[in-house]
């Protein structure tokens, strides 16, 4: 009954002239079904397994299928291979075919059903097809078959919809028996066409070869052996947006992909801001007890980074000599995006994420600004020469014509994109080259050390890299962060939009001006006051003490509006909360915390002594910020609870407010590395402590 309706059906529907290619992989696609079925039924041998009697396992459905209902079954397959073969035969171009088709059915992809309909010319057919088998599998297919129609709908574009108006009546006759055959069930196997040469991979699909750089945590130091820590400043924040990528998808975050200063720095905090260029940043110091480590304290360094657009150069007014007025201003860009579409990329979070945050990023910019785009796979080429932003509708042109296949060449991109970026360089202007990638380099030069060398050698000239990381599952986060230190530029994750236009919309003169290069941090501890220390974080980005006063050695940079935030853990001399014992010979900490021993020292009421150095972006000589670390630097407001807790009240934007929410991020971040320090601080802890002190985070 239901076959004739279907016959029924396609009599009615206008058929076109036949395509011979066309006709023949429709042929494939019936034959493929068929012999499909063929092989299933051969499996199907009477009776039970030796292992299912065993296991008691007696599933009657299938023997009580008589011959007549699997003739039945036969036929309703058969019948709808016919109704795809037909469709298929009028409307597949052979080269569309070819760049269009995907054969694997995965989640969060484009199924092979979608990517054959989306060459379907009539798209009226398309629509009758596509919405006649959606309703006939909401009564029998299974729910990922409904799923992947309404991707394959997606798939078609905006283009590929018909009014009802332009229905004919034959494909709405058509539409109205399809739909009302509701015994007709679609299987997944009747989509599978027959894979050759021409087809196109699908969605790449990878696990587990995420590749993570392993540093030690950092220990804990004598200041009597150890006096002095020295490191870069680190403004990344990939490793938080990968972490909570894996945390969202009910994945514990491997410990190696925890960079504790990263999480921490994620967050904007409410530090002072600079007043002057001169001057790019100021630090703020305090000084709280150790919510995890009773006898124990924390000594945050926060830097906040001149803001372009807020506080902006000082000019004299020249009709009011005395008075100073302030000129916003966005500095120029020569930006080349240099975007990897290697075969790892066919992933909608990979490209196609890639293409809409980059688009995003346009509305940052000024007119005159320009953009070059140039992509790598097997090999690299230039897809958009220098631009001018004025010129949005031909960048976004060269974007939307971006397609991911092949190998990775990073190296050969990378020489590529600065070429470029040579030729429209300004040097009035941000000259930065953006590299998107999962940094799933293997074809090239592609050995870390030598990809570090070419940047190191094109920082020199003046012109920069940014990398932006995307996807999961191969995702080499180790290659990106090396590439992103030695090119002067900062490592962001970008796993949705929101994160893409945190990073490039509302962090973009975070992330494209630097205000400060080289921004080097020594602290230099009293062993009068302080027996031991440990930095939370920064293990990755540890310097020599003689590196300090070095200014050829490479150092972070910060950007304008940046927020820094640094976290040592001390234990004062005389506290029982010592983790080493004195020794019996020789020197050893103090163990004794009197009025005496203080007075005999010059900076008796000192903790430690910060030292900030830094280059402006257009120099090569190094400025120096010295500020005392006090034992009473302790935030307004703070409350110190009995067992050695700290809340303050809810006073937005205060000070103690950011030091208390960064150390709930700093244990948390402890907590995920399985830190041995953090004792038996819990979650519900951490939770506790941040609560009070939340702020807004419309990013997530």
């Amino acid at each position: 009954m239901h076959e004739n309706k279907i016959k029924d059906a396609l009599h009615k529907i206008d058929i076109p002239a036949v395509d011979e290619n066309a006709k023949k992989r429709a042929l494939n696609l019936a034959l493929s079904e068929f012999s499909s079925e063929q092989k299933k039924n051969e499996k199907n041998s009477q009776g039970f397994s030796f292992l299912s009697r065993l296991m008691g396992k007696d599933n009657l459905k299938p023997r009580r299928e008589t011959m007549e209902q699997k003739q039945k079954k036969k036929l309703i397959y058969g019948g709808m291979a016919t109704a795809m073969a037909v469709v298929l035969i009028a409307s597949i171009s052979f080269t569309q075919l070819q760049t269009d088709i995907a054969y694997n059915i995965a989640p969060n992809s484009s199924n092979n059903f979608g990517g054959i309909v989306s060459n379907i010319s009539d798209h009226s057919t398309l629509e009758s097809l596509t919405d006649s088998v959606s309703e006939l599998g909401e009564q029998e297919a299974a729910p990922a078959q409904a799923t992947q129609l309404k991707a394959a709908q997606m798939n078609t574009g905006a283009n590929t919809s018909a009014s009802p108006s332009k229905l004919s009546k034959s494909i709405q006759r058509a539409q109205n028996d399809f739909a009302a055959a509701p015994e007709i069930a679609l299987t997944s196997q009747a989509f599978e066409p027959i894979i050759d040469d021409d087809t196109v991979s699908p969605y790449y699909q990878d696990e587990g070869r995420d590749k993570f750089e392993k540093a030690e945590v950092n220990p804990i130091k004598l200041v009597s052996e150890e006096p002095v820590s020295t490191f870069s400043v680190d403004v990344d924040t990939a490793s938080y947006s990968f972490m909570r990528r894996q945390i969202n998808n009910g994945q514990i975050p491997n410990p190696d992909s925890i960079r504790i200063e990263e999480l921490i720095n994620y967050f904007d905090y409410n530090y002072p801001v600079p007043k002057t260029i001169d001057v790019p940043f100021t630090n703020t110091v305090s000084v709280t007890p150790s919510p995890w480590a009773d006898g124990k304290k924390l000594i945050h360094i926060g830097i906040k980074g001149y803001e372009i657009g807020k506080t902006h150069i000082n000019k004299q007014n020249p009709d009011n000599p005395d008075h100073v007025w302030i000129e916003e201003a966005q500095p120029k860009s020569n930006l080349v995006f240099l975007l990897d579409t290697s075969g790892s990329m066919n992933n909608p979070d990979k490209l196609p994420l890639v293409v809409n945050s980059l688009k995003m990023m346009l509305d940052t910019l000024n007119p005159d600004d320009t953009i070059s785009i140039v992509v790598y796979a097997g090999s690299a080429g230039a897809v958009l020469e220098p631009t001018k932003v004025s010129d949005k509708s031909k960048i976004i042109a060269a974007l939307d014509n971006l397609r991911a296949g092949g190998s990775t060449a990073g190296g050969a991109g990378i020489n590529l994109a600065y070429q470029l970026a040579e030729e429209s360089f300004d040097k009035e202007a941000v000259n930065r080259i953006i590299l998107a990638t999962d940094g799933d380099f293997n074809v090239g030069v592609s050995n870390p050390d030598q990809l570090k060398d070419i940047i190191a050698k094109k920082r020199e000239s003046g012109i920069f890299l940014s990398v932006l990381g995307f996807g999961q599952g191969n995702y080499n986060d180790h290659i990106m962060q090396s590439l992103a230190q030695n090119g002067n530029g900062v490592a962001a994750y970008i796993d949705t939009l929101s994160e893409a236009r945190k990073v490039l919309v509302e962090e973009a003169t975070s992330s494209l001006f630097p205000i400060a290069k080289d921004v080097k941090i020594q602290v230099e501890f009293n062993p009068s006051t302080v027996a031991e220390y440990r930095l939370i974080g920064y293990e990755t980005r540890a310097l020599n003490r003689e590196d300090f006063n070095n200014d050829k050695v490479d150092a972070g940079d910060i950007g304008a509006g940046h927020t820094v935030t640094a976290i040592y853990e001390i234990t004062p001399v005389g506290s029982k909360a010592a983790s080493m014992d004195p020794l019996r010979y020789g020197a050893s900490p103090k163990t004794s915390d009197t009025e005496e021993t203080k007075a005999n020292t010059e900076f008796g009421q000192e903790y430690a002594f910060l030292k900030m150095r830094y280059k402006l972006p257009n120099e090569d000589t190094s400025r120096l910020i010295t500020t005392p670390i006090n034992e009473d630097s302790q935030p307004a407001y703070l409350n110190v609870e009995e067992d050695g807790a700290f809340t303050c009240p809810e006073l937005h934007g205060s000070l103690c407010e950011q030091v208390t929410f960064s150390t709930a991020v700093a244990a948390f971040g402890q907590k995920l590395k399985n830190d041995k320090y953090l004792g038996s601080y819990s979650y519900d802890d951490i939770i506790k402590l941040a609560e009070n002190s939340r702020g807004e985070d419309k990013f997530g």
